[in-house]
């Protein structure tokens, strides 16, 4: 542990000493910066001649003012400061307050800034600035990785985008991980979707990249979050808001991929309309071989030996339709539809060759393997605010339908090419879930600098699951046909308090009850009943030491409930000496985490932030292989005991010269698993880092350099070896910078990528050699149409953040 931490000290200082040096080039002086900008008013567009504009800097003190022209437009001009505020006042209208702006060396354009009347004083004013927002920015809670500034997201998908996210990893088979831990809420929107709980891998490939705005990385959620997902929430921000007749088209070619995203969005008095529609197919391909010898009190007994090739195809699209009714100035009624439909077939050829004191078999065989669903899902969110600035309602009623089909088909083929038998194993599956929450939040005392939320949710789940197991030569086996039914009712509620104590400290405890009831009931096991309660409490502490640095401490529980997929006895046979199924006996499991960070905001947009953590893990889920005499492993989900992770993390946004920015991370961490039930432990060190770089080369030429690097990972019963991607891309804009051509290249100077796989039990030892063939190159074609204006309405206190929230608001 002492060269651990000396390690982790060593690393720290030389980032430290590199990001310093890099913030040294990026102060010195430069010249005059200018800020433009024009006033309208809101309810006609009309122009405001004659607005008074004042530029105040931190202390208050007036720098710079002028007065707008007859075309409503101002322009201000002074030196590079290191934060700003804008005023703008114009009689019979409310008065403008930018907050504070982080003033660096490029001219700064406001775009229009809409003023209300001060009859309408409760309408939101939203600017935009015409510059990209910052790769990574940091609020309270969360990281924002602002995916639609980076041209190498483009192409690809949701999981491209998820690996340069920070603190996510995702691995070569399209694992994704939040510190090394795959138990992750994944929110669409700022709302839980279902589609992303059933087949997280399967559905990220089916979100283009180039539709995704944003993504939010929370690693401990406040209460109002459910506390699902022992790692931490991840909320993907796929819509803009905007005003006007708009959308936006994404057409990728590629040889692994071919992608289409259509957005349209169309507003009209209190309406607004939007409508999505994407389609993707994508090819992935991996070899392996396999070495398992089978063990008896340290002796071998048997061996295994496999090789294998698959090619999946993995295609299906999604669309969405949404409308919103603005029924007066303080309440907003919208509803929504969406709908997925996607299959992924796989095809492979499969040598095996096992051997013991008793036997010797030798077969190859044909496995194809097919996934199909469709998934409907309908919302409705009522948001009602009050005259009192942060009261305010939300009402989100969910409701969801799903079908799934999965099925395989394997021929088998003694040594001399003769067939020996065919088997077939369909499990068919259904789903409804529906939900119902209400969320409030209230301010206290006159100045409102304690504030309340709270809330409460029901949730209901009924999914059914009919399997069967065919053999052309055997008959068929009662034990590997049946049905299960699932059902699940979770009730919960919420409060947290947020104080505002003076002298920069903020202290934010909150409380959430969950009460969970599931019952399943199957052909051919005993029923499943679990009925449990958790309390699951938080409580986040800052101090804001001054205008750049701010420091946090959090602590958080969280809770993970057994999944259906994790309860179906269904067994995948397709490999019939390494058979996969679920366990219908899982109990929940409890994670503690306790982290302290430190944020540092510097001008010119940069920024540095760094965490150490630790977390606990009470009946921790993993996969267990368990392999018989008969040298047949059978892999399922089991509680394990515990696990116990240790880390820490940084990342920074920073400009080394003006047309060059870079985002960059590494998490260096402990994990350590022990069952006594299973007589196993393991432990590890491991390192992830992250990199990309955008480089503005000439007017409407962009380049970016990205990659990202993994040491390995374990888990209780093996190890995987390294793990590493990189990318380039150039991104040219024509047509006034409506439309652009990105032409990307993913791991041009490999065919494949290679991982070995290790494995332990007192009854096996194994070692897997994999190689993923992932060298990909992409065009892809991108173009707005319409008047892309920004809403003008106010963000919601319970919305999460989209590309529409402005990067500067008015304050009121």
């Amino acid at each position: 542990m002492k060269e651990l931490l000396k390690n982790l000290c060593r690393q720290i200082l030389v980032f430290t000493l590199m990001l310093n040096a890099t913030w040294g080039m990026a102060q010195t002086a430069g010249n005059d910066v200018e800020i433009t900008g024009t006033v309208v008013s809101s309810s006609d567009n009309a122009l405001l001649a004659g607005s008074t504009v004042a530029v105040k800097d931190a202390g208050g003190r007036i720098v710079s003012s002028t007065n707008t022209q007859k075309d409503g437009t101002f322009s201000l001009k002074l030196k590079p400061l290191t934060m700003i505020t804008v005023f703008i006042n114009y009689i019979g209208f409310n008065d403008y307050n930018s907050g504070p702006i982080a003033l660096n060396k490029e001219d700064l354009d406001l775009g229009r800034i809409y003023l209300d009347t001060k009859s309408t004083m409760l309408e939101g004013v939203t600017v935009v600035a015409s510059r990209k927002k910052s790769l990574v920015q940091s609020t309270k809670d969360k990281l924002i990785y602002n995916a639609a500034s980076d041209i190498s997201n483009k192409s690809g998908n949701a999981a491209d985008v998820l690996r340069k996210a920070p603190m996510l990893t995702v691995g070569a088979n399209g694992d994704l991980k939040l510190r090394g831990n795959s138990n992750i809420k994944i929110l669409i929107n700022g709302i839980p979707s279902r589609i992303m709980a059933k087949n997280l891998k399967e559905a990220l490939k089916m979100i283009p990249a180039s539709s995704i705005v944003s993504v939010e990385v929370i690693t401990n959620p406040s209460s109002k979050y459910e506390a699902e997902g022992a790692a931490g929430v991840v909320n993907i921000i796929t819509k803009k808001k905007l005003k006007g007749t708009s959308g936006t088209l994404d057409i990728t070619g590629g040889n692994l991929e071919q992608t289409g995203n259509l957005s349209l969005n169309m507003s009209t008095g209190k309406f607004n309309f939007s409508a999505m529609g994407n389609y993707s197919r994508e090819r992935e391909k991996m070899t392996s071989s396999l070495n398992r010898p089978n063990l008896n009190n340290g002796k071998q007994i048997g061996s295994l030996f496999q090789e294998s090739d698959m090619l999946q195809t993995t295609k299906g699209g999604s669309a969405s339709l949404s409308a919103q009714y603005k029924i007066d100035s303080l309440q907003t009624l919208e509803a929504s539809y969406s709908y997925w439909n996607g299959s992924w077939p796989q095809k492979g050829g499969l040598f095996n060759r096992y051997k013991n004191a008793d036997q010797y078999q030798e077969y190859r065989q044909k496995t194809e393997q097919s996934g199909k669903f469709n998934f409907s899902e309908w919302v409705l969110n009522y948001q009602k605010k009050f005259h009192r600035e942060g009261q305010e309602l939300q009402l989100i009623g969910q409701a969801s339908t799903a079908a799934d089909i999965s099925n395989y088909f394997t021929q088998q083929y003694k040594p001399d090419g003769q067939l020996a038998f065919t088997e077939r194993g369909p499990n068919n599956s259904k789903e409804k879930e529906w939900s119902i929450q209400a969320d409030y939040s209230h301010p206290l005392g006159k100045e409102g600098k304690t504030a309340l939320e709270t809330g409460a949710k029901y949730l209901g789940n009924n999914s059914k699951s009919i399997y069967e197991v065919v053999n052309s030569t055997l008959p068929i086996d009662p034990s590997r046909s049946g049905s299960m039914y699932y059902r699940q009712q979770v009730f919960s509620a919420y409060a947290t308090l947020n104080f505002d104590l003076g002298n920069d400290w903020t202290v934010r405890p909150g409380i959430r009850f969950e009460n969970t009831n599931i019952n399943a009931t199957f052909q051919n096991n005993a029923p499943y009943k679990r009925k449990f309660s958790n309390w699951v409490p938080n409580l986040l502490v800052l101090k804001k030491i001054s205008e750049r640095h701010e420091v946090k401490l959090d602590y958080n529980e969280r809770i993970r409930r057994p999944w259906i997929m994790d309860l179906n006895p269904y067994a995948n046979a397709a490999d019939p000496l390494n058979i996969m199924q679920g366990n219908p006996y899982l109990r929940p499991e409890l994670t503690r985490k306790l982290e302290l960070s430190h944020t540092y905001t510097g001008s010119s947009n940069n920024l540095f932030t760094s965490s150490i953590y630790y977390s606990s893990n009470k009946n921790a889920v993993e996969q267990i292989a368990r392999v018989n005499e008969k040298g047949i492993s059978y892999t399922m989900p089991d509680n394990i005991g515990e696990s116990t992770r240790m880390g820490v993390n940084v990342n920074t946004v920073f400009n080394p010269v003006k047309i060059w920015t870079v985002n960059a991370g590494a998490e260096l961490f402990h994990l350590k698993f022990r069952s006594n039930s299973l007589g196993l432990k393991n432990d590890g060190t491991f390192f992830n880092s992250s990199i990309s770089n955008t480089i503005n080369l000439v007017k409407g030429l962009q380049f970016s350099a990205s990659g990202d690097y993994g040491n390995g990972f374990i888990t209780l019963q093996g190890k995987n070896t390294a793990n590493y991607s990189y990318r380039f891309a150039m991104k040219k804009d024509f047509m006034n910078n409506k439309a652009s051509l990105t032409l990307a290249v993913i791991n041009p100077f490999q065919n494949n990528f290679k991982e070995t796989v290790y494995a332990f039990a007192p009854t096996f030892q194994s070692r897997q050699i994999n190689r993923f063939y992932n060298r990909a190159a992409t065009l892809t074609f991108s173009w707005q149409f319409g008047g892309l204006r920004a809403s003008k309405e106010k963000e919601s206190h319970f919305s999460d953040p989209s590309d529409g929230k402005s990067l500067i608001r008015r304050r009121k």
